[in-house]
């Protein structure tokens, strides 16, 4: 009965340390003398146009959930629940904000909590594979990076293509991928085929939007602009450090972060996403002190944005944040109950 939460313990503080490690590796190298300096000549104006990105973000993420949820709610509605979720990601340890997301949208008839969890796995599937995409094109301007390298990274971009059209071959080919999916669990003892059937089925049901062209075509379309702001919003803080971007160095810098975050740390990816962000301006050849400050202020604004529309969210609903954590929490220990029994 203890395994779940200690695995969780463990997780959170392994996160906390990470972010430590991170913050301090960063104010041994750069001077924070640098860094106040930086801030300090920074135009303030730009965070305006920064703050402007992460909002369009915020919008067309939602428009890109509610598609694949088949357009089954409000805009409004899918919008709202979405930014509870960043919310309690950004204040609160183990992605919390990713489970309440499921339960508040599984509330909203006709849709159900593990449609909405499924389609939050496609989401960070389909974003996965657009920065794995991404990346190949943005290295031409690292000169320091070995040749060897780059290939790599754009044998990951055509991994990426190539995961893509697996995606749609097993949303419309449901029956062979089960087949498939139960003789490949079947082959590994220690695999309970029947959960993990469960998962990939779950899958498929949030892949029901690539089962036409039309619909494929507009969720990669709907993706590409989701992130399109987010390197705009960066291209304005780069501006506001006085660096002088390119939209390659903005996306390429978008990528590290999006790499670097998938760490374990602290609630809002403190540390590893300052780490993240100011390895590739320093790639780059950019000044530390520049490097710093850019981390610092974009994670300021990117915080505020969540965490302005994270209590829009909540007043909008109804609810209040203490019963959208219970709710979570209950939803959690369900399921630790049910994988408990199965075992």
């Amino acid at each position: 009965m203890e395994k779940q939460p200690n695995n969780g313990r463990r997780q959170f503080w392994l996160g906390m340390l990470i972010s430590l490690l991170c913050l301090a590796g960063i104010f041994f190298f750069i001077s924070p003398a640098q860094i106040l300096a930086s801030l300090q000549s920074a135009n303030y104006a730009y965070l305006l146009l920064t703050a402007l990105g992460i909002t369009g973000f915020l919008v067309i993420r939602a428009i890109r959930w509610r598609f694949m949820l088949s357009n089954d709610a409000p805009w409004i509605t899918v919008f709202h629940i979405q930014n509870i979720g960043y919310l309690l990601s950004v204040l609160l340890p183990l992605r919390l904000g990713d489970v309440a997301r499921a339960v508040l949208i599984g509330s909203v008839p006709p849709i159900t909590i593990s449609r909405g969890v499924s389609t939050m796995v496609v989401e960070r599937i389909l974003d996965m594979l657009f920065i794995v995409t991404l990346l190949p094109f943005t290295l031409s301007i690292v000169q320091q990076l070995p040749g060897w390298m780059q290939a790599g990274a754009q044998g990951f971009g055509f991994i990426g293509i190539a995961a893509m059209l697996v995606l749609i071959l097993a949303a419309n080919q449901r029956p062979l991928t089960l087949r498939v999916s139960t003789a490949i669990l079947n082959l590994i003892p220690f695999m309970n085929t029947e959960a993990w059937l469960g998962r990939v089925e779950s899958l498929l049901t949030g892949l029901d939007c690539l089962t036409s062209i039309k619909d494929g075509l507009v969720l990669i379309l709907l993706t590409v602009l989701t992130w399109l702001p987010i390197i705009c919003a960066y291209y304005a803080t780069l501006l506001a450090v006085n660096i002088e971007p390119s939209f390659l160095m903005a996306a390429f810098v978008v990528c590290a972060a999006a790499f670097s975050v998938a760490l374990p740390s602290s609630p809002g990816q403190i540390g590893v996403f300052h780490a993240g962000v100011i390895a590739a301006l320093q790639l780059l050849g950019q000044p530390e002190g520049a490097s710093a400050s850019f981390a610092f202020l974009y994670h300021a604004v990117n915080i505020a944005v969540m965490v302005g529309f994270g209590i829009i969210g909540i007043l909008s609903t109804g609810a209040t944040f203490r019963e959208v954590i219970d709710s979570a929490q209950a939803f959690l220990n369900r399921k630790q109950n049910d994988t408990q029994v199965r075992q």
